[in-house]
């Protein structure tokens, strides 16, 4: 008796290790990226930025991740954050997965340490704004900012480098 719960017990112990063996090897293969991350909108309101996730697995095995908590940094300063959802995605073998569009509001309110910086450059913001290019507008604004997120892969935590926005 004793010697098939020795045996039971190793080779549970064995099929665990090839288990978390395969798992690390499918999370170190798999890469998460945002996909165009851009500003969305300028009103009154503030900035709302939107991006999307794309997963890419090329392994042969199913990979399952939560979904990513996209966070935007001026200069290291968390200026907003996505909801965080314990909602688990099945990334399929072989392909590319991509993660509905996050969306992320930033008002005027929390940009306020940055507005002396704006405040400086409204001549050439109001020219920009004239000419109707948004993207040349957020340039001249000058505000460094950056996007990252975090996620669960196969229960591995794992956070993106950062993404430079403007």
């Amino acid at each position: 008796m004793n010697k098939l719960v020795g045996i039971t017990l190793g080779a549970a112990a064995i099929y665990g290790i090839v288990r978390l063996l395969k798992m690390q090897n499918v999370s170190d293969q798999t890469t998460i990226l945002l996909v165009n991350p851009r500003v969305h909108t300028i009103n009154l309101g503030g900035l709302t930025f939107r991006t999307e996730v794309a997963i890419n697995n090329p392994s042969r095995d199913t990979v399952t991740i939560t979904k990513p908590v996209v966070s935007v940094k001026s200069n290291g300063k968390l200026l907003s954050q996505s909801n965080a959802e314990n909602r688990e995605i099945i990334i399929k073998p072989l392909g590319v997965t991509k993660v509905d569009t996050i969306e992320l509001q930033i008002n005027w309110m929390t940009l306020s340490g940055l507005i002396t910086n704006i405040i400086s450059k409204i001549p050439s913001v109001i020219t920009a704004f004239k000419s109707g290019n948004k993207s040349n507008l957020i340039t001249q604004l000058g505000i460094p900012m950056e996007m990252s997120f975090t996620t669960y892969v196969n229960g591995l935590f794992y956070q993106s480098e950062p993404t430079k926005l403007i």
